[in-house]
């Protein structure tokens, strides 16, 4: 972990039209995965693509928990490490769908 492509792209924040896009997808494929799981996991600003794969991903995507996480994207967006926190994606995804946040709780009894 941490030197992946995608890891690499976002610590010298390569632009998402000059590479990052590509990374993103390739690397979705490969971890059989979604590329927003791959985008909130790895630290992709919002600005710098998640907010584009959120757009033209399918609306159930954001409600799907992550494989080896069994965390949901907004949660994957606000996990912090040197590059992966990105409150921007957080807001964002919370706001998408906000009954996760409730959902969560209810399903790990954190009421």
């Amino acid at each position: 972990s941490g030197n992946h492509p995608i890891d690499i792209a976002v610590r010298h924040r390569l632009a998402w039209d000059d590479g990052t896009k590509q990374i993103a997808k390739a690397f979705a494929s490969t971890q059989q995965t979604t590329e927003l799981h791959v985008c909130t996991k790895h630290g992709v600003q919002w600005e710098n693509g998640t907010k584009e794969v959120l757009e033209r991903s399918d609306v159930d995507v954001v409600e799907r928990e992550d494989v080896s996480t069994g965390l949901y994207p907004f949660m994957l967006a606000a996990v912090e490490g040197e590059y992966k926190c990105d409150f921007g994606s957080v807001y964002h995804l919370i706001k998408s769908s906000p009954n996760l946040v409730i959902k969560y709780e209810e399903k790990n009894n954190l009421k």
